[in-house]
C-alpha cells in the first residue's frame, strides 16, 4: 500500500514539472541499437530506482537495494532484465543504468530516485534521451500485381483533351466557313435573278395578250 501511495504522488509530483525544469536537464543522444548508459549519485542512501516517463506515461524500469554490508547493490525489479542492467563501483556511491540495443520507444525522460533512512525519495536532474536518425517517412506503396490483369491508363475525357490546333487548320477551317457563306450568298443572287427575269418574261406575255384582245 505504501508502495502505490508514493508512486501515485510521485506520477502527480512528474506531472506539474514546468518546461522550466525540464530546461536544467541532461540531453543524451544516441544512434538507433547503441547502448546507452545513465548514472546516478547513491551516497549515503540505501535504495534506487530509475523510472521512465514517455508521452505522459510514468514506468518504472528497475530497483535495487543495498546489502546489509552495504557493500553489494542487490536487484529487486527489472522486468526487462534482457536490455537493462543496473550496477555501481565498488563502495555503491554511483549506480549506473545501462541500456542496450536503443529503440524509438526508449526516447523520453529519466529520473533516478534514492532513498535513505527517511520515507521520501530524492531525485536527481531528469536526463533526456533523444534517438538520431529518427525520421519517419512514407513508405511506396508496393504494387500488386494481379495474374491476367493488364492495367491500362484511362483515355482523358474529351473536356480536358488539350486543343492543339496548329495555324494552318485555323486558316482552313475559317477559309472553308468564308466559302461556304460566298457559296450560299452567290447561289441566292443567281437564284433572285433567274426569278426576276421569269417574272419580268411573264409579264410582257400577259401585256401582249391584253394588247392583241383590245
Amino acid at each position: 500500500m505504501e508502495k502505490v501511495i508514493f508512486f501515485c504522488v510521485f506520477s502527480c509530483w512528474i506531472m506539474q514539472i514546468t518546461s522550466s525544469d525540464l530546461s536544467g536537464s541532461s540531453d543524451v543522444r544516441v544512434q538507433m541499437g547503441e547502448d546507452i548508459t545513465l548514472t546516478c549519485s547513491m551516497r549515503n542512501r540505501y535504495e534506487v530506482a530509475w523510472y521512465h516517463l514517455r508521452s505522459e506515461e510514468l514506468v518504472l524500469l528497475i530497483s535495487a537495494e543495498k546489502d546489509k554490508n552495504g557493500r553489494k547493490l542487490l536487484t529487486n525489479y527489472n522486468p526487462n532484465s534482457n536490455r537493462m542492467n543496473i550496477t555501481a563501483d565498488s563502495w555503491v556511491t554511483r549506480v549506473s543504468l545501462t541500456i542496450s540495443g536503443v529503440t524509438e520507444s526508449d526516447s523520453g525522460l529519466y529520473f533516478c530516485g534514492t532513498k535513505s533512512d527517511a520515507p521520501e525519495m530524492h531525485f536527481d536532474k531528469p536526463i533526456r534521451l533523444e534517438i538520431e536518425g529518427l525520421f519517419l517517412t512514407e513508405e511506396p506503396k508496393p504494387e500488386v500485381e494481379i495474374p491476367g490483369l493488364f492495367l491500362t491508363e484511362e483515355p482523358k475525357p474529351k473536356d480536358e483533351i488539350p486543343d492543339e490546333v496548329t495555324v494552318t487548320e485555323r486558316v482552313l477551317m475559317f477559309g472553308g466557313v468564308g466559302l461556304a457563306v460566298f457559296v450560299f450568298f452567290l447561289t441566292t443572287v443567281i437564284a433572285g435573278g433567274i426569278i426576276y427575269h421569269r417574272g419580268q418574261q411573264k409579264g410582257w406575255k400577259a401585256a401582249k395578250q391584253e394588247a392583241l384582245i383590245s
